[in-house]
This record gives C-alpha cells, sequence and structure tokens, in this order.
C-alpha cells in the first residue's frame, strides 16, 4: 500500500508539470538598456523595453532573411509572445540609464513562428574553435603579429558563440605551410586534432589596404562548408578595416551555424525513453531537469512500475542535439537492446 502511494505521488506531480513547457535563457533577453530621460511614462519605457528586446531575440534565434521578414512586428503582436519583464539595479554611474529584462513565452513564441513559417535556432552558449591566418603581400602572419588573434575576443558583446583558439605550435605552422599554395585543402581534423569541439574554422584573410579576401574552411555539426567573403575597406585606418573583418566573419559564421541547427515547430519528434527507478526522487529530479531544455516541448508517464517508468518526450530538432541538451541538465541517453535508457547522473 504505501508503494503504491508513494508511486501514486510521483504520477500526480509528473501529470501535473508534463505540460509545462521549459523555461530556457534563449527566451529572456536581459540587460535592455533604456535612457529614463527619454520618457517619464513607464508604459512608453515598457513598450520600447519589449520592441528592443524583441528585436535582440530574433537577432539571436533567427536567419537574417527571416530577422528582416518579421522584425517591423507590430508592439501589439510583440506584447502577446512576452511572459513577464522586469526593472534590475543599473550599477553604471550614468543614473539616467535603467536595465530591463524581458521573459518571452516559449509556446505563443512557437505559434507565432509557425504561422510565420519560420524556422529558429538554439545556438547560445556554442562552442567554436577557429583559427585566423593573416596574409598581406603574400607573407604569413600565424601567431606573431596577427591582429585577429590579438583582438578577436576584444569588445565582443555577442555571447551567442564562444570562441576557442588553437595553442601554438610547431605541428599547425607546419601544416599551415604545407598547404600554403592551396590553403583550402587543408585538412581541419588534421590541424585541430587535440581539440574535441564539433564546431571548426580555419579563416585564411587575404588583406591589402582596399580590400580583404576571406576564406573559410569549416565544419558545422559534422557538416563541411567552404565559403569565400570580398571584404571592402570603406575606413580610413587599418585597424577599423580589420575590426570590420572580424564583424563581417562572425556573423558568417553565426550564419552558418544557425543554418545548420534549425529547428521546426511544425514537426515535432517523439522520443520513448525508459528509466530506471532506483529511488522515488528519480522521476521528481527528471522532471525537473526536462522541464530546462528549450528543445522539450512537453512529456508525460504513459507507463509506471515499482522497477521503472516509461516516458513520452516530445521535443523540436534533431537526436543528436536533444541528446547534447540532456546531458547538459546531467541526464544521460543512451540506447541499449532497442530501446533508449535514461539515467540521471
Amino acid at each position: 500500500m504505501k508503494l503504491f502511494i508513494k508511486f501514486s505521488f510521483i504520477l500526480i506531480i509528473l501529470l501535473k508539470t508534463g505540460n509545462v513547457l521549459s523555461d530556457d535563457d534563449i527566451f529572456n533577453v536581459n540587460n535592455i538598456e533604456l535612457n529614463k530621460e527619454f520618457t517619464k511614462n513607464n508604459e512608453k519605457l515598457a513598450n520600447e523595453a519589449f520592441k528592443k528586446g524583441f528585436e535582440k531575440l530574433i537577432d539571436r534565434l533567427l536567419l537574417e532573411k527571416d530577422y528582416q521578414k518579421i522584425l517591423n512586428t507590430n508592439l501589439e503582436q510583440i506584447k502577446e509572445l512576452i511572459s513577464f519583464y522586469q526593472i534590475t539595479k543599473n550599477n553604471n554611474k550614468n543614473k539616467d540609464k535603467i536595465l530591463v529584462n524581458v521573459s518571452f513565452d516559449k509556446e505563443n513564441i512557437h505559434k507565432f513562428f509557425y504561422k510565420q513559417n519560420i524556422l529558429y535556432s538554439d545556438i547560445l552558449n556554442t562552442e567554436v574553435i577557429l583559427f585566423p591566418l593573416l596574409i598581406i603581400n603574400k607573407q604569413q602572419y600565424i601567431y606573431s603579429e596577427n591582429y585577429f588573434i590579438e583582438n578577436w575576443k576584444n569588445n565582443n558583446s555577442e555571447e551567442l558563440i564562444q570562441y576557442t583558439f588553437p595553442l601554438e605550435s610547431i605541428e599547425n605552422i607546419q601544416i599551415i605551410e604545407k598547404y600554403k599554395n592551396d590553403i583550402f585543402k587543408l585538412s581541419l581534423t588534421e590541424f585541430f586534432k587535440e581539440y574535441n569541439i564539433e564546431n571548426k574554422v580555419f579563416a585564411a584573410i587575404e588583406r591589402d589596404n582596399k580590400k580583404a579576401k576571406v576564406f573559410l574552411n569549416t565544419e558545422i555539426a559534422e557538416k563541411k562548408i567552404k565559403k569565400t567573403l570580398i571584404i571592402s575597406n570603406t575606413s580610413s585606418s587599418n585597424k577599423d578595416f580589420d575590426n570590420k573583418i572580424i564583424l563581417e566573419i562572425k556573423n558568417t559564421i553565426k550564419e552558418l551555424i544557425k543554418s545548420e541547427n534549425l529547428i521546426d515547430v511544425r514537426t515535432p519528434s517523439f522520443l520513448n525513453v525508459k528509466i530506471k527507478l532506483k529511488n522515488e526522487k528519480n522521476l521528481i529530479k527528471m522532471s525537473n531537469r526536462l522541464k530546462k531544455i528549450d528543445l522539450v516541448s512537453n512529456f508525460y508517464v504513459h507507463e509506471l512500475s515499482k522497477d521503472y517508468a516509461l516516458v513520452k518526450i516530445r521535443y523540436f530538432g534533431q537526436i543528436t542535439k536533444i541528446i547534447r541538451k540532456l546531458k547538459d541538465q546531467n541526464i544521460d541517453l543512451k540506447k541499449k537492446d532497442g530501446e533508449w535508457m535514461l539515467n540521471i547522473i
């Protein structure tokens, strides 16, 4: 009888939370800066925060073409997408500035994208290993005197992508020398062999005072992509031009990663998993962790015994992506004897 009561209690908790959509950082836009002197009217300030928050959100989630498509969404529609907002303390000396955080409702965002026939991408905190090779007058600057290595991370307000550079090594210098006449043939696997990072970028930047030709050799989500950029110099200083090149390359990398990680809210997937019940807290822990994953739409228990639970998870995106998201929440998902087994780590 006690066993029945214990598992009934767990089931009630899951039934109450199973259809609650997870709240993830990708739908929160923080630190929207507003000028109090712009208006003394709180409603106008809030409306300005909503518009800026929406613009930042879609810039984060959407490809450029879709961003432009819905950029001019009217304020009333934007308000329907918001869960709540809060004004936070501004620690800056400028007392005329206030900071606002806006939280967008995932379900309403999904419905909005569905109606607009738009796919979105979750690339928050995506890691990229990058090497930028500078070439001027056929002279290669690999580590020393390479402006791009020295300044790539400076003034970086973009938190979506975390860049890592390979450590200086004789082996990599030799690889660059080997492929100097045809840098597109350089093997990313060979060059980044010491690093277990999914997204790899080798950028050969051939620059003069008028323009830069950038050869991007990339591997994004296991897909090899090569791209060439031509960037014109419209500034009076090499420093400004180099910073423009960095920005153009970053935007291109961001667009490539988004395009390979698109989520279609029109076509959800379903995953049946088996959870061994070591104790009564396993399902509660699993429930709390699943709710933190933005790709998980909902989940419910469709079979429960004293030894295990069978849970159906509705999610968006690729199975490899959901496995990584689960791992981020200390949930291990593996296939064993034809069944998906889920373990709380």
